[in-house]
């Protein structure tokens, strides 16, 4: 029978930088999950991609809803405070994904 706890990286306890960076990974995931929760449908194609001291850097699928977002910023940087662990953010940057605008 096949291990289960070498597939599921949540059960992984790995020690040193290695584990830190899977706390920050589950840390980051769980930050988007709440960003995306709380945003209006509008926006719901933005996803977290940085928060680095207290600013917060956002992406967005496409320039549209980038556009869209840049001129929501205040309202987003409300909601963004909202957020445990992101109250006590300062500044907000909005990017488009290049990876999917082709």
């Amino acid at each position: 029978m096949q291990d289960k706890s070498k597939e599921n990286p949540t059960n992984i306890k790995a020690g040193g930088s290695l584990g830190l960076l899977f706390e920050k990974a589950k840390s980051h995931n769980w930050l988007n999950a709440q960003l995306k929760n709380k945003l209006p449908s509008e926006l719901g194609g933005l996803s977290l991609s940085l928060v680095d001291n207290q600013k917060v850097f956002l992406v967005a699928k496409n320039s549209s809803l980038a556009f869209r977002a840049q001129k929501q910023k205040t309202k987003l940087l409300s909601i963004i405070k909202k957020i445990d662990g992101l109250a006590e953010t300062k500044s907000l940057s909005i990017k488009v994904d290049e990876k999917n605008t082709t």
